[in-house]
């Protein structure tokens, strides 16, 4: 059977630790782990028996629990099967976007009407404008027509 490896933020969450500990045990060799090479480093992966002997976790009650689903990541703090966030989190979040995306058209039809009305004194300022410029043009001896 394969070893199963899990994060060291998983273990600590498994737990009830915290990451230092997990990572002070790691140290110590007492949690089995393994190096896993990244472009930053290194990741330490434990496995789960060495975490579940030395914390003396119910392995069986978390796998069942995760298979079925029913650990809520913002309770325990672990994904479900790479998934970060449950159906009631993404719902939340869909309905967060759809206030934000009406709060911007909001904002964007308020803008809109805004230039409108820039446009509009814009224009009525142009005009004005070639209306004192006219007399200008005119030639003083000129003034009869």
């Amino acid at each position: 059977m394969a070893e199963t490896l899990l994060t060291i933020q998983e273990a600590a969450a498994i737990t009830g630790k915290s990451l230092q500990t997990i990572r002070r045990a790691v140290k110590a060799r007492k949690i089995e782990s393994k190096r896993k090479k990244t472009p930053q480093g290194f990741n330490y992966m434990v496995t789960q028996a060495s975490v579940a002997s030395f914390y003396k976790v119910d392995m069986k009650a978390f796998n069942r629990d995760r298979e079925q689903g029913s650990i809520n990541s913002k309770e325990k703090g672990v994904s479900n099967d790479g998934v970060f966030a449950t159906l009631h989190d993404l719902q939340a979040l869909e309905r967060e976007v759809a206030g934000m995306l009406d709060e911007y058209k909001n904002e964007k039809e308020s803008f809109m009407r805004f230039m409108k009305a820039f446009q509009e004194r814009f224009v009525v300022l142009e005009n004005q404008l070639k209306l004192l410029e006219e007399p200008k043009k005119k030639s003083w001896y000129k003034f009869w027509k």
